[in-house]
């Protein structure tokens, strides 16, 4: 009785938040609608996994190809969209939009983040792209994507589960498969293009064994099954005793366990490392902007306030960037504390590219000349 109570309440919160979200939507698009492509609803209401002080987080896609659309301009549309939404309800949380040519940008090279959002994301309204390429990131079809990694590594351990009662020829290819796409998973990670399967032993020792990432036995391993695979294709090996056969699944099993083990070892540097330059970037630029305007505290820890004050609230900055700050500063404790695995990956995604606009917003100030100040002699060049 107690759980049916629960859910009609969530239900019932749900419906609520829905219902600002369209009404936000219908409000822009009132005002904007032959600019506005698309209007995407993100975050925990669509993972299911709101509360009441839960925000609804929104992206407007806008189409800058109609005439020609400057950076001032896609500043101030921004500041209307913030506007609109906190005229509705303050929990609407809106992004800074992206462009129709941002948009497409991010879809052709498989960009984190456009996967986290088209991934996650619900279109409240779209014109007709939105959805198709939301699409092709389920079916895989946007390479070099996270989405395109696991697809590779999900299929490894279901190939070792067929080996154990297929026959001959299936054996030798799916354990040949097995390590294949496992291999070609931790690669692509890595940045590689995803090699064929006979150049991919040499670029596990290129890129695995040579960089001390690998063991070099797991690279015999691979060879010996491909071996294994070329002889039984070839009919050279009609029949193997129950041990020799037994060896080749246990290498396999260890090969692909090992991948998976790699991968993660490779997601949590790659963290990490976005982590701490999220951090450097967004103190660096924010100690530069208070430099310039003389406004820089002599301790560190006033830094926060400092932001706050002098570039959000005197309005160079949008006063999300404060929430921003606030998570950067945070994710950068979490690694200290070796806690950067609890951090979700779309969230990490979504600051690194706060922290870029962060950067980009600043640069009419800090590109700004500062004249000769009174008392001062201008140093010479």
């Amino acid at each position: 009785m107690e759980k049916k109570k629960m859910d009609k309440k969530r239900e019932a919160l749900r419906k609520r938040q829905l219902d600002l979200a369209n009404k936000y939507k219908d409000a822009v698009l009132k005002k904007y609608k032959n600019l506005t492509k698309s209007v995407v609803l993100f975050g925990s209401l669509v993972r299911g996994d709101f509360h009441e002080k839960s925000d609804i987080d929104i992206l407007v896609v806008i189409d800058d190809t109609l005439s020609r659309f400057t950076p001032e301009m896609k500043d101030r549309f921004d500041d209307e969209l913030y506007d609109i939404a906190k005229r509705i309800n303050e929990s609407i949380t809106v992004q800074p939009a992206w462009t129709l040519t941002e948009f497409w940008d991010m879809a052709r090279i498989g960009h984190p983040l456009l996967y986290t959002i088209v991934r996650d994301g619900w279109a409240l309204y779209d014109t007709g792209f939105f959805i198709p390429v939301r699409k092709l990131l389920e079916l895989g079809k946007i390479p070099t994507t996270l989405e395109a990694v696991e697809k590779f590594m999900e299929t490894a351990p279901q190939k070792i589960n067929r080996v154990e009662t297929a026959k001959m020829y299936m054996v030798a290819e799916d354990l040949y498969y097995a390590m294949l796409n496992s291999s070609q998973a931790v690669l692509m990670y890595m940045g590689q293009n995803p090699p064929s399967p006979k150049h991919t032993p040499a670029e596990v020792d290129e890129h695995l064994v040579k960089t001390q990432l690998l063991e070099r036995n797991y690279l015999e391993d691979l060879a010996a099954v491909i071996e294994f695979r070329k002889k039984t294709e070839h009919k050279e090996i009609k029949d193997i005793s129950g041990v020799e056969l037994d060896e080749f699944i246990q290498k396999s099993k260890q090969f692909v366990s090992r991948m998976e083990q790699l991968l993660l070892q490779l997601q949590k540097k790659k963290k990490e490392t976005i982590v701490q330059k999220n951090y450097e970037v967004m103190i660096k630029a924010a100690v530069a902007a208070l430099k310039k305007m003389e406004k820089l505290p002599d301790d560190p820890k006033d830094l926060p306030q400092a932001v706050k004050a002098y570039l959000i609230d005197k309005g160079h900055v949008d006063p999300y960037f404060n929430e921003v700050f606030g998570k950067v500063v945070m994710m950068r404790k979490m690694l200290d504390e070796d806690k950067t695995g609890e951090i979700p990956q779309r969230d990490l995604e979504l600051t690194r590219e706060y922290v870029r606009r962060f950067v980009r917003d600043l640069e009419p100030l800090l590109e700004a000349k500062t004249g000769p100040q009174k008392g001062k002699k201008m140093k010479k060049k």
